[in-house]
């Protein structure tokens, strides 16, 4: 079981592929019921960084459904469509699972 507490710190930790190089804007659900923030994700050489934006996300993600991108569970975006992730087009969201296919997520245990 997968949950996101902090999404710029688990973002910045993950690990990335280090040869891509995209930008997405997001939507994700926010912590309180009905809300919803909208975000710019950007990976570049390795690293990653999502910071709030205030345009519109292409991709609209559930806090269930970003631990399943997070953490690598779409390996298509018919499987992400299957399992309710909206987009604005298939582009945005191929771009989205494309950064996570492949790499798997790597972080530190604290106990």
């Amino acid at each position: 079981m997968l949950r996101i507490l902090d999404l710029q710190e688990a973002v910045r930790l993950r690990g990335w592929p280090t040869s891509l190089s995209t930008t997405v804007p997001v939507t994700v659900e926010g912590e309180e019921a009905g809300s919803w923030q909208e975000y710019l994700l950007s990976v570049h050489d390795g690293t990653a960084q999502i910071n709030r934006a205030h345009t519109a996300g292409e991709v609209r993600l559930t806090r269930r459904q970003l631990a399943v991108w997070y953490a690598g569970g779409y390996p298509s975006t018919a499987s992400a469509r299957l399992a309710g992730v909206t987009a604005t087009s298939e582009e945005a969201l191929s771009k989205l699972i494309q950064i996570t296919t492949g790499h798997e997520p790597w972080l530190p245990d604290h106990f």
